[in-house]
């Protein structure tokens, strides 16, 4: 890539940097396996510890009732 060329366009939704930065953020650990949770909770402790707001929702499966 010659110097000086971004490699994407800049973005043109008129936001400053700062701005954008600040807009809210979904993130979602999907998968089979292990390690999903600790990648989460390891993500919310960064981001708490840097005064970012945050909300965790864990879904956990229950075994069938009802019988």
């Amino acid at each position: 890539m010659p110097q000086g060329q971004l490699a994407q366009p800049a973005p043109t939704d008129g936001l400053t940097t700062h701005q954008r930065r600040q807009l809210p953020t979904t993130v979602v650990f999907t998968g089979d396996g292990k390690g999903k949770s600790t990648a989460a909770f390891g993500m919310a402790l960064r981001a708490w510890t840097a005064g970012i707001p945050l909300a965790v929702f864990q879904f956990v499966k229950s075994p069938p009732s009802g019988k």
